[in-house]
């Protein structure tokens, strides 16, 4: 059969997917959808005057073009098909396609730009995911809808096997009831070719009724939404060079795509034009140009194998832990070959030794997760000393254990906190001082249930950014 990827051993918790294995995961709330093309009328339908009043009522109405195309069709029952897709150099947001309409004008109203025809239109915008794992962030499957519903689709089974699934038939009682189900219809294989998804040999998928659907997952800074928005595609060169770019970057940043790349910079998704090839119905290779979904990060390649070349890394380590110990300032902080504790004359003992390496360790990574989350160095020595009480906590193994923990708890818990912030145009800064007064804790970031207290009152104000700005206001203005 053929397999895209290599099947994984049949002794790991890990399954496979059409351009790669991936996790098991579930399924995130959607916030929004961007197309990544338009769909125009048919030549049968602009014969039709009824067809075009819809088409242009819908247009300007900003509904989503299913809907357009289900008026159209009441409209004109003879048209069955009345939209074809077409490939443009931009992204299309419409109001229809958001639960939130309003989100919709806000994003090309904040990223849009107006170029030879004069219409405001999105081109290319900013991105940051919420996960490490691109196949968790462009969910993909083979799949066949008919009627509007999902009749076959593929899935990969425990030993790495592409099996083709469908609804089981409705059971009936004798009497010819239908049986009523729990948990919804039942999965089973397709009774058709040994249950096995084999496009070379499947009828749907060649006629074209079968195809690869995927949809990139991710959050838009300045989108005052807390669910995830979805730009699906069934393009297979868009996906792989997305999942390509991807896999990149991750192998710079020690496999992280979530978050900001480098300070508060983001990925950017955009359209270019590339020459693709194609099969045709003679079996030559055709060549034909197409606006493609390109994922592109405007950053400096170098400044991501400085961030984590470990080199860097222990310096940081060191530097983090001169500060943190109080020996000298920010500004002082000696270079880690000078700052590395002189040999002994006597060659340390093995459990002497131990305990450095565990030290050594635990420091760097307590330092490189101040980096990560964006925690200034004195901020966290001030809240050790008082969480810990004792002046040489950073040369303690259970201290340093204990705040690499903390560490991995509330980083996740801030980064989190400050995209819906910035999703929703909230100033940080701003926001940090009112917590500071709201939960009465000088260190509130470092404290995991303080936190978890912020993320869920700016949640309750996603709806209304503005509100939870003129509270803030209220607040600091107060004292």
């Amino acid at each position: 059969m053929n397999q895209l990827v290599a099947p994984p051993p049949a002794s790991t918790a890990v399954s496979s997917s059409v351009l790669g294995q991936r996790a098991a995961r579930q399924v995130p709330p959607i916030g929004g959808v961007i197309r990544p093309g338009i769909k125009i009328l048919t030549q049968a339908a602009q014969q039709s005057d009824a067809a075009r009043a819809v088409y242009e009522r819908g247009c300007a109405e900003g509904l989503d073009f299913d809907r357009i195309e289900k008026e159209i069709v009441q409209a004109v029952p003879q048209l069955k098909n009345p939209l074809r897709p077409v490939n443009v150099p931009y992204f299309s947001a419409r109001r229809g396609d958001f639960p939130m309409p309003a989100l919709a004008d806000l994003l090309v109203e904040k990223y849009g730009e107006t170029r030879e025809d004069g219409v405001r239109r999105l081109y290319r915008f900013p991105v940051i995911f919420a996960v490490d794992a691109w196949e968790q962030l462009m969910p993909h499957t083979l799949q066949v809808w008919a009627a509007g519903k999902r009749k076959f689709w593929a899935e990969y089974d425990e030993a790495g096997v592409r099996r083709c699934k469908t609804y089981a038939p409705v059971p009936r009682d004798a009497a010819g009831r239908v049986i009523r189900l729990f948990g919804g219809r039942k999965v089973v294989d397709r009774p058709e070719f040994g249950g096995l998804c084999d496009p070379e040999h499947c009828p749907q998928y060649q006629e074209r009724q079968c195809n690869l659907d995927a949809r990139l997952l991710f959050i838009v800074p300045g989108l005052p939404s807390v669910n995830l928005i979805a730009l699906p595609t069934r393009g297979f060169y868009s996906m792989d060079g997305i999942r390509q770019q991807l896999m990149h970057v991750a192998s710079l940043r020690d496999g992280r795509l979530s978050g900001y790349l480098l300070g508060r910079q983001t990925f950017w998704l955009s359209k270019v034009y590339k020459d693709v090839t194609r099969i045709d119905d003679n079996g030559d290779a055709v060549k034909g140009g197409a606006w493609l979904i390109a994922l592109q990060a405007d950053i400096d390649v170098g400044s991501l194998l400085l961030a984590h070349d470990p080199v860097r890394v222990a310096a940081a380590a060191e530097t983090a832990v001169s500060v943190l110990e109080g020996a000298v300032t920010v500004g002082d902080a000696p270079r880690a070959a000078e700052s590395a504790p002189s040999a002994s004359p006597a060659a340390p003992s093995g459990e002497q030794a131990d305990v450095r390496a565990v030290v050594k360790q635990l420091r760097s990574e307590v330092a490189a997760a101040l980096e990560q989350y964006g925690i200034e160095v004195e901020t966290f020595r001030q809240f050790a000393l008082e969480a810990w009480r004792d002046d040489a906590w950073g040369r303690s193994p259970d201290i340093l254990t204990q705040a690499a923990a903390l560490l991995k708890q509330v980083g996740p818990q801030l980064v989190r906190l400050r995209l819906l912030l910035h999703g929703m145009n909230v100033p940080v800064d701003r926001h940090a001082m009112y917590a500071r007064r709201r939960f009465r804790q000088e260190h509130w970031r470092l404290h995991p249930d303080a936190v978890a207290r912020a993320i869920r009152e700016v949640e309750e104000y996603a709806q209304t950014p503005e509100a939870l700005v003129t509270l803030i206001d209220s607040e600091l203005d107060a004292h």
